[in-house]
């Protein structure tokens, strides 16, 4: 009965949601692995009513390797969280946007350090086989791409008075704080390596992406959005994901785009089916592109003054004001607020862009009376994740602008 209500315990303190009582997958692993040592025959499962399993042993065993002594935050530096009353209102004030990247991202499902992923091309068009002559052997292309896990993590520590006294319950709820900002630097993290350059931005730096591909003509493009992604002999060489310059966000450009997606080809010169789906935006463009999609009718001025007439109509515009919006409904908005200012893309969810996970985000307080918590009396939550964000093929995506172009509303 004893080992029973152990094994329910662990069980379920390996799966509440309360912050305060949830332990780590690997401290309960780690709980397993010591009774399995104790157990009188191998896999008998009998190691928790073992007689030679000494708790006492085993916390002076804990408490004997002591970390070196350091300063710990001070409960008198957090006074207003010692306060009732009108302070309750505290709890819960601070939440985090809620991330975009799922949105974008094929998230991935990785079991080893590093995954190679090698996409193949589709088979190139047949030729014309004349009688009495032999077949053409025709090419096999695909990506190469190795993507490895980075472990990411953070730690906050605070006296055990501020957590006894904290009349806010912001203490008390600080693990689950940890967690959001986990989630937000993914959706940061996304923002930057979603457009490839590399970024300082942030205090821990954003790698540029290591995206390279070989066109149709054989060049090398070495960025996920180039002005000759697509070129070819017979398509012509200025033809890519991206325009010649980046531009602020804009009806036209958004035609442009789904254009140059709809004529895109793999290296072998095989159309690819690209189906548009999604704009992704910052803030700064979150209005219009609401107003874009979602309207039935064209804003009076669409993009282009010259366009604001039907007098003043531009040869290849096809529409005046008011008049109705093709592009209604056919992509989804979505707003990723950690992007540059006036970033703006679009293409097919899912596609391309890669967010690989290793070990899923956990939540980790320092096992009580050991190590600091028992030098110092303070308590510490870590939080622990291994990923990796990457593109595999960028073919899928037109980035419109980089954050770059010159802006104005």
């Amino acid at each position: 009965m004893h080992k029973v209500l152990i094994e329910a315990d662990l069980k379920y303190l390996g799966t509440t949601s309360e912050p305060e009582l949830m332990l780590s997958p690997g401290v309960i692993q780690a709980a397993e692995a010591i009774a399995k040592m104790y157990e009188s025959e191998p896999g008998k499962r009998d190691g928790w009513e073992s007689s030679r399993l000494s708790w006492k042993a085993l916390k002076e065993n804990a408490v004997r390797n002591r970390a070196m002594l350091s300063e710990a935050n001070p409960s008198q530096a957090f006074g207003q969280l010692l306060r009732a009353g009108i302070q309750m209102i505290a709890n819960g004030w601070y939440r985090r946007y809620p991330s975009t990247y799922q949105e974008i991202a094929q998230e991935y499902a990785s079991n080893k350090r590093q995954e190679f992923h090698a996409p193949l091309f589709g088979s190139a068009f047949p030729r014309k086989v004349g009688a009495g002559t032999p077949w053409r052997e025709q090419q096999v292309k695909g990506q190469d791409v190795e993507i490895i896990n980075a472990k990411w993590g953070g730690m906050e520590s605070f006296e055990r008075e501020l957590f006894d006294d904290d009349q806010t319950g912001q203490i008390k709820t600080r693990a689950q704080t940890l967690g959001e900002a986990m989630r937000a630097w993914e959706d940061a993290y996304f923002s930057r390596r979603f457009v490839g350059a590399a970024s300082t931005d942030y205090p821990e730096p954003i790698t540029a992406s290591a995206f390279s591909y070989v066109n149709f003509n054989g060049g090398t493009i070495a960025t996920p959005f180039s002005t000759t992604f697509y070129a070819s002999a017979f398509a012509g060489a200025a033809r890519g994901n991206r325009p010649t310059s980046f531009v602020q966000f804009n009806f036209n450009d958004v035609v442009a785009g789904v254009q140059a997606l709809r004529q895109a080809i793999d290296p072998l010169g095989v159309p690819i089916v690209v189906t548009p789906d999604t704009l992704l935006v910052s803030p700064f463009d979150e209005i219009e592109a609401r107003m874009a999609l979602q309207s039935p009718t064209f804003p009076a001025i669409a993009g282009r003054a010259t366009d604001a007439t039907t007098a003043a109509a531009v040869p290849g515009y096809f529409r005046g004001p008011f008049g109705m919006n093709p592009i209604q409904g056919m992509l989804k908005p979505v707003v990723n607020i950690h992007m540059k200012t006036g970033v703006w893309a679009i293409g097919q969810s899912a596609k391309g862009y890669i967010m690989q996970r290793r070990d899923p985000m956990e939540v980790v307080q320092e096992l009580p009376a050991s190590g600091q918590n028992f030098e110092l009396d303070v308590i510490r939550f870590r939080t622990r994740s291994r990923w990796e964000q990457e593109w595999i093929y960028s073919g899928f995506w037109f980035l419109g602008n980089d954050g770059s172009a010159a802006l104005s509303h």
